[in-house]
């Protein structure tokens, strides 16, 4: 889960708890001690996260611009920005492995802290470490948050509402639109979270949940007291 990204926590405590599997795997530090590549110790998707946003290229305001567009493209003027993104993509490459060494002489500077500590008593404080997330132990999945839907009685109640969700609370609203969000299914409830925030949204006890299921290969409903979720997800 934690290479995955599911355990929203600092970078800080992402490097000590590769540092902690370090000493679990390989006991005190040494420089003949077989390293794991990065990726196996560290959520890639953080050093991603540190790299400049790809810029957005204007859109052309006409079709006159946009036929030349096209007509040198396939000239000199395609290969020159070719020839820029390769430099571009070289750069990001380039930059994406200063971060990664960065990191990793980080992770490396908290391993020898952690001399004398055992295989078991590093395993431990791993645990511990992860177990401060409110979610640990719960089943994640990545799903979009497609529409809410009021229901009355025991009827079939109003239409879906696609543009305007309504709130899952009044501490913790849902916005408008489709929306990326984490469904953790625990022991005791039903969460949902915003992909890296440590804190849900609203979390659903199993006794407000009257009914669940998928109505299709992609589509899975949740009725929780007055109000029906849908969500699309490939984890169906």
């Amino acid at each position: 889960m934690v290479l995955r990204g599911y355990v929203p926590t600092s970078e800080e405590t992402l490097q000590t708890l590769a540092a902690l599997r370090l000493q679990s795997l390989n006991s005190d530090f040494s420089t003949h001690a077989p390293f794991p590549r990065l990726e196996e110790l560290f959520p890639p998707h953080v050093l991603h996260a540190r790299l400049p946003a790809p810029r957005r290229r204007t859109p052309t305001k006409c079709r006159g611009a946009r036929l030349r567009a096209g007509l040198l493209a396939g000239g000199l003027w395609g290969q020159a920005l070719a020839k820029q993104r390769a430099e571009r993509d070289q750069r990001l490459r380039g930059r994406l492995r200063e971060e990664g060494a960065s990191t990793m002489a980080a992770i490396v500077e908290k391993w020898k802290l952690l001399q004398g500590m055992g295989r078991p008593e590093a395993m431990a404080a791993y645990v511990a470490l992860v177990r401060e997330w409110p979610g640990f132990g719960s089943t994640l999945f990545d799903v979009d948050l497609r529409a809410v839907r009021r229901r009355r009685g025991g009827g079939g109640g109003q239409p879906w509402q696609r543009a305007a969700l309504t709130p899952l609370s009044p501490q913790s609203p849902v916005g408008a639109g489709p929306q990326r969000l984490w469904l953790g299914i625990g022991a005791k409830a039903v969460s949902l979270y915003k992909p890296g925030e440590p804190e849900p949204l609203d979390s659903f006890c199993y006794g407000r949940i009257s009914s669940f299921g998928a109505s299709d290969s992609s589509t899975f409903r949740l009725s929780v007291e007055d109000r029906d979720l849908l969500f699309e997800t490939s984890q169906v």
